[in-house]
């Protein structure tokens, strides 16, 4: 959320049905199957260049960032890691406990009961400073990038694929849309979370195929950005609506399959995505 794209790709036409207002369960002619999907509908190149592209948007980097940590001020305490993971809600926990199955004895594990009650109670006391110093410490360790990627699929990337098989959306671009939904709005049943902009954009949409559903699930997801049901994200969230309108230039060009490569200017920085 702390960088902006401009994308430009090759062209590809698309045409798939998604849900009734109100609905998510796909309709008409062209509609698929909602059985999960081997790489999340993805390809290792595509997952690759959606991954770029959120770390891109997170970090301003396409490599992914292990080791980035600061406090945003949003509310959230500190975010760390290479989605984002925040102190305050129990991302930030779940990552360190993880890695404490794999690493006993980590530099991290003996933040865990502050995040702990972080979590549970809102409340706590985290010497900030000492965590994210600790934070980028552990990011060379083999185990704690795996943590940190076994998060990413477990609560962001898994959630955001099933949810995309059960609106029947088949191209690259409108899943990998979720996907960084979800790293940036989370999954949890909260106003700004994913299952909400889905509900919006389809009651929205109505009726109409992928590409006239991700149109509404982008401007549903650039209003909550602009206007967050949590008032502590608005002022950081505010400035991130470029990576809303970074799909929404890739979706102009018609390239739905995240064909290679893709260029992408952020903060006025160019980089070629293979």
């Amino acid at each position: 959320m702390r960088a902006r794209c401009l994308v430009a790709a090759t062209m590809l036409a698309v045409g798939v049905a998604v849900g009734a207002c109100g609905s998510d369960v796909p309709t008409g002619p062209t509609a698929t199957s909602q059985a999960p999907r081997p790489g999340g509908g993805l390809t290792a190149d595509q997952r690759r260049r959606a991954d770029q592209l959120i770390s891109i948007f997170e970090n301003g980097t396409p490599t992914v960032q292990y080791g980035y940590a600061e406090d945003l001020h949003d509310g959230r305490g500190v975010t760390a890691g290479r989605a984002g993971y925040t102190t305050n809600d129990g991302d930030a926990l779940r990552v360190i406990q993880a890695y404490t199955d794999l690493a006993p004895g980590n530099g991290l594990a003996r933040f865990a009961p502050a995040l702990r009650q972080l979590a549970d109670t809102g409340g706590g006391d985290l010497p900030e400073a000492d965590y994210i110093a600790a934070w980028k410490q552990a990011a060379d360790d083999p185990a704690f990038r795996r943590a940190q990627d076994d998060q990413v699929e477990q609560n962001y990337f898994t959630p955001a694929m099933a949810a995309a098989d059960r609106l029947g959306l088949t191209t690259p671009l409108a899943r990998a849309e979720l996907y960084d939904a979800a790293i940036q709005h989370g999954h949890g049943a909260d106003p700004d979370g994913l299952p909400a902009l889905i509900d919006r954009a389809t009651a929205r949409a109505g009726k109409a195929d992928e590409a006239a559903w991700l149109t509404a699930f982008l401007d549903v997801r650039a209003d909550d950005l602009r206007n967050p049901a949590n008032a502590d994200t608005k002022e950081e969230w505010s400035k991130s609506t470029d990576r809303v309108e970074c799909f929404r230039r890739i979706a102009a060009t018609g390239d739905y399959t995240l064909a290679g490569p893709l260029t992408v200017t952020a903060y006025g920085a160019a980089y070629t995505l293979a």
